[in-house]
């Protein structure tokens, strides 16, 4: 009989960039949807269209930070010809007890900085919108999916394996 009770719950997260972990800075993480994109398409004979994948959206995340720390700042600059890495984490818990670690590892260029608005006695936040070139996710350690450019994988295994073959990207 399987177990019925929640597992997987987010529970706690934190960033690392900028060569440091953010942990107490980091307030939200979106870390990037991964969207098909889709194509109407009918053939002779077909009395309905059919949507067919075309390959993916691009992908995003963004974060906000209760602080307005210059080295985060500074990966503005970053995106002339190189990537930034960045990497989220994050701990679930499952209600039988069980412990689950969780990471978002991307490759980024750095898009918007939002210093947002400056209060007296009042928190500040800082978010930021980045372009997401290449990413995976791993909970325990295990790949869900991945994707660059190119290729995405899901479970590890390639999603269109004749393609890098096709066009000659092996």
């Amino acid at each position: 009989m399987a177990n019925k009770l929640p597992a997987y719950i987010l529970k706690d997260t934190t960033l690392v960039a900028a060569d440091g972990n953010r942990v107490g800075q980091a307030m939200e993480i979106t870390i990037p949807v991964m969207e098909k994109t889709m194509e109407d398409f009918r053939n002779a004979g077909m009395i309905k269209p059919r949507e067919v994948s075309m390959g993916y959206e691009v992908t995003t995340c963004t974060f906000k930070e209760t602080s307005f720390d210059p080295e985060m700042l500074k990966l503005y600059g970053i995106g002339q010809g190189r990537a930034s890495p960045i990497i989220a984490y994050g701990y679930m818990e499952s209600e039988d007890g069980t412990e689950h670690s969780t990471r978002f590892e991307m490759s980024v260029d750095v898009k918007k900085v939002d210093p947002g608005s400056w209060a007296p006695a009042a928190k500040a936040e800082t978010e930021y919108e980045v372009t997401v070139h290449s990413g995976s996710l791993f909970i325990d350690d295990a790949e869900i999916f991945a994707f660059d450019d190119f290729s995405i994988r899901v479970g590890g295994a390639e999603q269109r394996p004749g393609r890098r073959d096709a066009l000659r990207l092996t």
